[in-house]
């Protein structure tokens, strides 16, 4: 099915140092895409403010989406935007960030709470990172996460699967852990935020073994009837190539689990864009 009004919501300039290309590159992509509107979400890992000097790499991606709006107006929705990880880590980094005028934040948890490395960087081979030992412990980040609030969207809620081998995720029941799940999409209803549909998978992510968005259908479609009102979609894109990859599947997944809007943001506040 084609969509006339497609938007990316979560996308990662050079100011995020595991990203490639210039806002103004992701931009000319956009359009040459047909995208409506785009959100730059350049990362803010709170566990290594400091040592990242993300306060820097912010303001510089919140400075070029303002240079970008004038260079595109007409042609796309720009908005600036940060992926603020593990932000209660390290509250005062998560509060330094958000001086920054933003039109949206995102959070995110890659790096659970007595690991080292995030689920990218970890050995699977090791007895510890069996995925019924991860995963209560990256519900409980989230739940964590959820409980501050200081955020407009959830990333991809099943983002560990991203990076688990075949073998270990071959029977892992993913609503073994219902129970945390719920309170997340209910939490998340309740104060009025949205859930993303992360498109990433192994497609660009050759430790990915999921064909799945994150996270999948079921939870899509949970959240919407534990009363679920907004839903963001989001490639991930680490590469300008890659924005607004699987936008209509994503479009597809929101409309089958029961929404008929996307949301996008603007000086954080909800837009709703009719899926049509």
């Amino acid at each position: 099915m084609g969509y006339r009004n497609l938007v990316d919501c979560h996308i990662h300039s050079d100011n995020s140092n595991d990203a490639h290309h210039s806002v103004t590159l992701i931009c000319e992509k956009a359009v040459s895409k047909g995208l409506r509107a785009i959100s730059i979400t350049d990362h803010c890992e709170c566990l290594k403010y400091q040592e990242k000097q993300y306060a820097t790499t912010c303001r510089q991606s919140n400075f070029e989406v303002l240079k970008a709006r004038t260079v595109f107006e007409g042609q796309l929705v720009i908005s600036s935007g940060v992926e603020i990880g593990n932000p209660t880590r390290d509250l005062l980094a998560a509060n330094d960030v958000l001086k920054n005028k933003f039109d949206f934040v995102v959070a995110s948890v890659h790096r659970i709470k007595g690991k080292k490395k995030s689920f990218k960087e970890l050995d699977y081979a090791r007895e510890g990172n069996k995925p019924e030992l991860l995963m209560p412990r990256y519900f409980d980040d989230i739940i964590e996460t959820v409980d501050w609030n200081g955020f407009d969207a959830l990333a991809h809620l099943t983002y560990p699967l991203r990076y688990f081998p075949e073998h270990l995720i071959a029977d892992y029941d993913i609503f073994s852990e219902r129970e945390r799940i719920e309170y997340i999409l209910k939490a998340l209803a309740k104060n009025g935020k949205a859930l993303e549909i992360n498109t990433l998978t192994k497609e660009y992510k050759a430790a990915a073994i999921t064909s799945d968005m994150h996270p999948c259908f079921e939870i899509v479609k949970l959240f919407k009837e534990l009363g679920g009102e907004y839903i963001t979609v989001g490639s991930d894109a680490h590469a300008a190539d890659m924005v607004g990859n699987k936008m209509v599947e994503a479009y597809d997944m929101a409309l089958e689990a029961g929404f008929k809007y996307v949301t996008i943001y603007e000086k954080r506040e909800p837009i709703s864009i009719k899926i049509q």
